[in-house]
C-alpha cells in the first residue's frame, strides 16, 4: 500500500519545483508518453493551482491517481485496489526553487543546460529524489509555457514526453473526488506522520 502512494506521489507533485503553477499558458490537457514505444504513461490536466495525474500500467490499467489542489493546500491520493482515497497536506511553502522538502520525500534539482524539446526552448535539470532514505537521479527538460511540469524527462534510461498538448479551460470535476471513493482516515494519518514527520 505505502509503495501504491509514493507511485501517486511522484507522478503528480515530485516535479513541481516553485510556489505556485507558473507557465506561461495557464491551462492544458496532455498526454506523457513512453518515446521509445509510443505508450501513453500518464494524462496530465493542469490550471494555474490544481494538477490532475492519472498514471497508467504496461497493459494500459490505470495504475495511480492523483489530485493536487493548490488552492485547498491538499493533495487527494487515490488506491484503486481498496477504492479509497486519502488527503494529504501539500501546501505551496513546502516549495522552494531548488525542489521539494517534506519528511518522507525530498528533491533537488540542479540546472545543467538548455535544449530545445519538440520545438519548445527548455532548461534541463538534474534531479535527485530521495524517497525514505532510498536516492534516484533523473533528468526533466522544463519549457517556460509548461513550467514547472517538464516536457521530457529521462528516468532509468527510459525517455518520456509531452505529447497531444490541448491548451484551455479544464473540466472542473477532473478536480474533484470521484464519485465511488471512500476516504480511509487511518492510512491517511500514517501518511501525514510519515511525511511530516510528526506523530
Amino acid at each position: 500500500m505505502k509503495s501504491k502512494f509514493f507511485a501517486a506521489f511522484l507522478c503528480s507533485a515530485v516535479f513541481i519545483v516553485g510556489s505556485a503553477l507558473a507557465g506561461s499558458v495557464k491551462e492544458y490537457s496532455a498526454d506523457v508518453v513512453n518515446v521509445k514505444s509510443g505508450r501513453v504513461m500518464q494524462k496530465l490536466a493542469v490550471t494555474p493551482d490544481k494538477i490532475f495525474s492519472e498514471s497508467f500500467d504496461a497493459s494500459g490499467k490505470r495504475e495511480a491517481l492523483a489530485i493536487v489542489r493548490l488552492d485547498r493546500n491538499t493533495m487527494y491520493v487515490f488506491m484503486e485496489e481498496t477504492r479509497s482515497y486519502m488527503e494529504i497536506p501539500f501546501s505551496k511553502e513546502q516549495f522552494t526553487s531548488t525542489g521539494l522538502n517534506m519528511n518522507a520525500v525530498q528533491t533537488k534539482q540542479e540546472k545543467v543546460g538548455t535544449e530545445t524539446v519538440a520545438g519548445y526552448a527548455s532548461t534541463k535539470y538534474l534531479q535527485t529524489t530521495t524517497v525514505m532514505g532510498t536516492s534516484v537521479t533523473s533528468l526533466h527538460w522544463v519549457a517556460p509555457e509548461f513550467d514547472p511540469m517538464p516536457i521530457r524527462s529521462e528516468v532509468n534510461g527510459e525517455f518520456f514526453e509531452m505529447r497531444n498538448i490541448k491548451t484551455g479551460a479544464q473540466n472542473a470535476a477532473l478536480f474533484e473526488v470521484p464519485k465511488g471513493y471512500t476516504r480511509d482516515k487511518a492510512m491517511e494519518g500514517m501518511m501525514k506522520s510519515m511525511m511530516t514527520g510528526k506523530k
